[in-house]
């Protein structure tokens, strides 16, 4: 089965590349990808942890305070000794904790930035330039004047203009360095790439991960923007990261170099010079931290305030009082050179997966916010259901997905899962917290909720959570990146969550004897059966019904 993803913002992408293949033209990058400068600070982060390492084996007992010559602090800090220590007592496993809400892995990641003491590097698919953006990216600037190293890697189909000049200022500081995966050559007009740049530009760097002094790490399914961290006034995507510690961490940050290296990388001042009379200096130019919030005054970024108040990660962690589940995890993530076709197919995160899960023998839950099965996917689930797999499924509602192209690939085959006795559910938009559904998806009470997450649980034991959708384009076009952790009780916990408990915040969709479809979900506490597509219209019917008949599923 396939099983992979897709942005929404990929969409207009995705069909431009399907009707306009035959524009696609030879474009010009820089010819040198990463100049002298951020080459030196990747070779000041190497020497920092080699040099680490050398006073470690010279000073077993720690006792030493020496700081490097760049500023870093190189002995044991509070948080390194902790996590260390737990290291040690569980050297071939690794720990996880869940990140449920928005909230929290705002906190999460803000509050570990201020605790490293020698590196940070920081990989997205989106960074938006919008108040939580602004926010880590001043939480870093903060780490670098302390000396941190700062080596932030992204995508580049999310950006603009704006973004580029709030880059370059930032990418300014000596102690940070911004490269830009398979960059966009038109920076100002970007419709001009679809022209010149396609299909090139069609392959994306999904991968999302935030990795402290080599020592801890988030990573799952949320980009940096605030729809994503909570703060966004019209819509929120409900979401799953992890926190990871332990063996894991060596292999993402294998990983994160591989890509930071690669020479479809660029470092930012290739690509983007300063506009004329704009400021060079970066915290001037941070205007979404408006000045009632530079004063401490009552504004709309309290949120991101209240979330680092209430958070005791900081204390917690080194304390030891995170409680962090250890066991065996194995760390996937495509080659870069999937963004360039230079690599086998077999190599890919998907293959890895089917190598190492197989196939299920007893359940398969899926949450999978853009889930396209396709045909040769719906045919291995209703084998595997055939067979007496027990399947679960949970996806977006119409309502809820913020890409219909994506419902279309996944509406037209729910009548053949269906028919096989695979469970399907469907989150609604007005899915929130005060509804009390399962605790690994809700979100604030708000307009417009879409799931994002990214996770499935095969059998008693496996557990999937990373980049990576149930679609043809997180399995052959974008790169992705996730872990498995084998635990029983989180199986057992995402096995579960996929219920008559979930009706509150969820429809579950059911086939009648007449082949017609009825969604069934509770309202005001009362069971509801709707006997049509809740809120679809008949133009977005109409609309839906032409899609599907298009041969675009390997684009979604």
């Amino acid at each position: 089965m396939s099983m992979l993803n897709i942005d929404p913002s990929n969409l207009s992408l995705s069909l431009a590349l399907g009707l306009s293949l035959g524009l696609s033209g030879c474009q010009n990058l820089p010819k040198q990808p990463h100049l002298p400068e951020s080459q030196n600070l990747s070779a000041r982060v190497n020497a920092l942890y080699q040099q680490n390492s050398t006073l470690k084996s010279e000073h077993s007992d720690n006792e030493n305070n020496q700081d490097n010559p760049n500023g870093s602090a190189i002995d044991n800090t509070d948080l390194v000794s902790a996590i260390s220590e737990q290291n040690n007592i569980h050297p071939d496993l690794s720990g996880y904790h869940p990140i449920v809400t928005g909230a929290n892995a705002f906190a999460a990641r803000s509050i570990l930035t201020e605790m490293a003491t020698r590196n940070i590097d920081v990989q997205y698919y989106i960074w938006h330039d919008d108040q939580v953006g602004h926010l880590l990216l001043k939480d870093l600037w903060k780490a670098a004047e302390r000396g941190v190293i700062v080596r932030l890697l992204l995508d580049d189909f999310n950006s603009n203009a704006k973004l580029d000049q709030q880059l370059l200022r930032f990418a300014s500081h000596p102690n940070i360095a911004v490269r830009i995966v398979n960059p966009l050559m038109h920076r100002k007009f970007q419709m001009l790439n679809f022209v010149t740049g396609l299909p090139r530009i069609n392959r994306r760097m999904h991968n999302k991960s935030m990795i402290f002094d080599k020592q801890i790490t988030i990573i799952g399914g949320r980009n940096i923007g605030n729809e994503y961290l909570s703060n966004d006034q019209n819509s929120q995507f409900a979401d799953l990261d992890v926190l990871l510690i332990g063996k894991v961490v060596a292999d993402i940050d294998n990983s994160f170099t591989s890509y930071w290296s690669a020479p479809i990388a660029f470092d930012i001042e290739t690509l983007v010079t300063l506009d004329k009379g704009a400021t060079s200096d970066f915290l001037a130019g941070l205007d979404k931290l408006d000045e009632d919030e530079k004063n401490n005054s009552r504004s709309s970024l309290a949120v991101y305030k209240t979330a680092i108040a209430d958070s005791s990660i900081d204390t917690d962690l080194v304390n030891k009082r995170v409680p962090f589940r250890w066991t065996d995890m194995q760390f996937l993530s495509d080659d870069v050179g999937k963004l360039t076709k230079s690599v086998p197919a077999n190599t890919n995160l998907v293959h890895q997966l089917r190598t190492l899960l197989g196939s299920p023998s007893k359940k398969l839950t899926i949450i999978s916010s853009y889930f396209v099965p396709t045909k040769y996917g719906v045919s291995t689930l209703v084998q595997l259901a055939d067979s007496g797999v027990d399947i679960k499924i949970l996806t977006n509602s119409f309502d809820a997905t913020d890409v219909t192209a994506v419902h279309s690939g996944y509406s037209q085959w729910r009548p053949a899962l269906l028919r096989a006795g695979i469970k399907i559910y469907e989150l609604k938009s007005t899915a929130s917290e005060e509804k009390r559904g399962n605790k690994l998806w809700k979100a604030r009470n708000q307009s417009s909720t879409s799931l994002h997450t990214k996770t499935f649980a095969i059998d008693d034991h496996q557990v999937f959570i990373g980049s990576y959708n149930v679609d043809p384009r997180s399995a052959n076009i974008n790169t992705e990146m996730g872990v498995i952790i084998n635990d029983d009780e989180l199986a057992r916990q995402l096995h579960q969550a996929l219920s008559d408990n979930l009706l509150s915040q969820a429809y579950e969709v059911k086939l009648m004897d007449n082949d017609q479809l009825q969604w069934h979900t509770v309202e005001n506490e009362e069971k509801v059966i709707y006997n049509s597509e809740p809120r679809v219209g008949m133009s977005d019917h109409i609309w839906l019904t032409i899609m599907s008949w298009l041969p675009i599923d390997w684009l979604l």
